[in-house]
């Protein structure tokens, strides 16, 4: 649920967004990483999200629990690329926007305000879907001790809660009393090019006037993108029933399910009672390899 109603977003001209990702169309997606980030850490939502995951989470399908996290998607690209795909309520220069409402008539509750960052965005139509390309070598010299999936996250977190990125506390907004921040790393079977990828999006239901906080946001949005690359995870224990239930929407769930082989980890881990025993151990194994 991207934003929560909050705008982000670089006011970028349109005409000039060819010029941000030429050299890049072109290139292959080898993999990619799922990035989870929770709406708000703050005491409060720290901690209903520990009575949503300690208790109801447990025993409900997913579709009922629903996750309030930001999804954002890292694409490798060949040559040791990245950019970072994802949809919301991000706004430019040409968007529908007059007096507080969209065009469509959808009322707004903020209007587009500067970002905290220097990051350059490629949106894929006038606004909402968009890419930012990430420069290493740029973040890379300001974090020598973090991977560069670790700084990532963060510049999404960062943007996320409107702080600039040389300001954000990431030690600190991960003691929550749940951590709210997830990297699910996977697989690509159908490697395309980015420009393949973003055909896809070309069209009107992926502008910002579309989004809906509860059934057109960011997490469906990453769910296409994870159902067009055939993405699959690479960890056994990113696929424990009741880890992936407290992490991902049920739309991506159900996609990678369609995505990948048949898993005895996660398909014991559905039935009812046994597998909330089985995926406790499971939890314990798998993640000590």
């Amino acid at each position: 649920m991207s934003g929560s109603f909050i705008f982000t977003g670089k006011e970028t001209n349109n005409g000039d967004k060819n010029l941000i990702l030429n050299d890049l169309l072109s290139k292959k997606i080898n993999n990619l990483i799922i990035h989870s980030i929770p709406l708000s850490n703050s005491v409060f939502a720290s901690y209903t999200r520990y009575i949503g995951k300690s208790y109801y989470q447990l025993w409900l399908h997913p579709a009922l629990t629903p996750t309030l996290s930001h999804i954002a998607i890292q694409l490798n690209l060949e040559n040791n690329d990245i950019v970072i795909i994802e949809y919301g309520q991000y706004l430019t220069k040409d968007s529908d926007i007059k007096n507080g409402f969209f065009s469509s008539g959808s009322k707004s509750s903020n209007t587009p305000r500067k970002d905290n960052n220097e990051n350059l965005y490629y949106y894929i139509n006038k606004d909402g879907a968009r890419i930012t390309k990430i420069s290493k070598e740029k973040y890379s010299n300001k974090n020598n001790n973090e991977s560069i999936n670790d700084i990532i996250q963060k510049i999404i977190a960062a943007e996320q809660y409107h702080i600039p990125y040389e300001e954000f506390d990431f030690n600190f907004l991960k003691k929550g009393i749940v951590n709210g921040f997830h990297k699910i790393e996977c697989n690509v079977n159908n490697k395309i090019t980015l420009g393949e990828l973003i055909e896809n999006f070309k069209e009107e239901k992926w502008e910002a006037k579309n989004y809906n906080v509860l059934s057109h946001n960011c997490q469906t949005f990453g769910a296409e993108v994870i159902k067009l690359l055939k993405a699959v995870r690479v960890n056994d224990y990113d696929k424990i029933r009741t880890r992936e239930k407290m992490i991902l929407p049920n739309c991506m769930i159900k996609v990678l399910w369609d995505n990948e082989d048949l898993s005895v980890v996660n398909t014991l881990g559905r039935i009812p009672v046994f597998g909330l025993a089985f995926d406790l151990i499971s939890g314990i194994v798998t993640k000590k390899k």
